[in-house]
């Protein structure tokens, strides 16, 4: 399992620095959030979401709540109810990350913290497996920011 300190070492070599730290969500926040999607997340997912506090993401790291001090982008359930109402959203894929083309990285929350990482194309609603676990998603997050595509699963 990879640590807090290690993803802090991921994020801070390819991630710029917030300007002003923001709020992280608290415990409340992620028992609120789990329950309206009966799911769990993965708790390398929990830390990441904290770290977001202190650095800058390209595209849409959606929040995990609304509440504070936050990027500014819109919360995982916003965005997920948005696409079920709006779309042929899959209602067990819950998007945490939106490229910015109406592609979204997803869980899929009958996997709950163990969930593999799917990314779900905007274009013909395809869903592939992207990565086995959100751990191999995080590790392979600087070739994925400097736009090699190879994945390690």
């Amino acid at each position: 399992m990879i640590t807090e300190s290690e993803i802090r070492g991921l994020c801070g070599a390819v991630l710029a620095r917030e300007p002003e730290v923001l709020d992280f969500p608290s415990e409340n926040d992620w028992a609120v959030l789990e329950r309206q999607l009966t799911t769990t997340f993965p708790p390398e997912f929990k830390s990441f979401m904290a770290l977001m506090a202190e650095f800058t993401f390209p595209g849409d790291i959606y929040n995990v709540s609304q509440c504070g001090r936050t990027n500014g982008n819109d919360t995982i359930l916003t965005v997920y109810e948005s696409e079920l109402a709006n779309s042929d959203w899959p209602g067990d894929l819950i998007p945490f990350y939106g490229i910015g083309n109406g592609d979204y990285f997803v869980f899929d929350r009958r996997e709950g913290a163990h969930s593999a990482v799917y990314y779900r194309y905007h274009e013909d609603g395809r869903i592939e497996k992207y990565c086995q676990s959100f751990e191999a998603w995080l590790r392979n997050l600087p070739r994925f920011l400097v736009g090699e595509e190879d994945v390690e699963q």
